[in-house]
Formats: structure tokens, C-alpha cells, sequence
């Protein structure tokens, strides 16, 4: 891609200064894994350092810090449930318009209408070859 960027006669996209791409593409191509039972994979859920990811994201990494502080919130209050939160929590979900409905009523019977032709289809090709048998015998 660098390189795509770099010989672009149109110039049309500028690679960032500061941008570490060498170390990105070796951390792709090579990257930390380790097997589950390392000492360091040795994960226990803890209470979060809050002051720590205010530090790290505000301060190194520009975050909003009112964000941070309700999403540290947030983590916090729901290390003390153990159940996992599911998916449809972290989104909302849209009404379909009523074209979308439309639309999707159209594609049903579309559905519906083929699966009755290729089984008239079947039958009648079902039916020749039936013929076609009494025939030649």
C-alpha cells in the first residue's frame, strides 16, 4: 500500500510523517501470540484503574475525558455483574420503514412464487419422463 501511495503519479493521498508503518507491518506480519497457558495470558477480571485509563487515553491518546470518565463509569459498575451483556445491548435497534417492509414482503412472495414454479417444473418434467417410459417399452 505504501509503496501504491508513493508511486501514485496523481499523488493523490500524502503518507503521514510521523506514521510507524514499518513497525505496523511487522507487527502484522509478526505478531505477539502466545499459547492460553502462558503465565502472562493469565487473566483475572479486576476492579478497572480508572486514573490509569484517564491517563492513557486523555492525556496520551486525546480522548474526551468526560467520555472516558462515564464509559470507566459504566465498566465499573458492570464488573460487579457476572453475566455477559448481549450484543442488542450495545446496539439500538432501528424500525424497518415501510418501504423496507414492503420490500421484504416482495422478496417473500418473490421467494414463494419461484418454489412454486420449479416444483410445477418438476412435476411436469416428472410427468414427461413417465410418458417418454411407456413409450419406447
Amino acid at each position: 500500500m505504501v509503496e501504491f501511495i508513493e508511486n501514485d503519479p496523481k499523488k493523490r493521498y500524502a503518507i503521514p510523517e510521523d506514521w510507524p508503518y514499518q513497525e505496523a507491518r511487522e507487527l502484522f506480519l509478526h505478531p505477539d501470540v502466545r499459547p492460553a497457558d502462558d503465565p502472562e495470558c493469565d487473566f483475572k477480571w479486576q476492579a478497572p484503574d480508572v486514573e490509569g485509563l484517564v491517563q492513557f487515553l486523555v492525556t496520551e491518546k486525546g480522548f474526551n475525558e468526560d467520555r472516558v470518565r462515564s464509559a470507566a463509569h459504566k465498566l465499573q459498575k458492570n464488573v460487579k455483574v457476572a453475566q455477559q451483556s448481549r450484543l442488542e445491548g450495545f446496539f439500538k435497534a432501528v424500525p424497518k420503514s415501510e418501504e423496507e417492509k414492503k420490500d421484504l414482503k416482495r422478496k417473500h412472495d418473490q421467494k414463494v412464487a419461484a418454489a412454486k414454479r420449479h416444483k410445477k417444473d418438476e412435476a411436469k418434467s416428472k410427468k414427461e419422463s413417465k410418458g417418454k417410459a411407456h413409450i419406447s417399452t
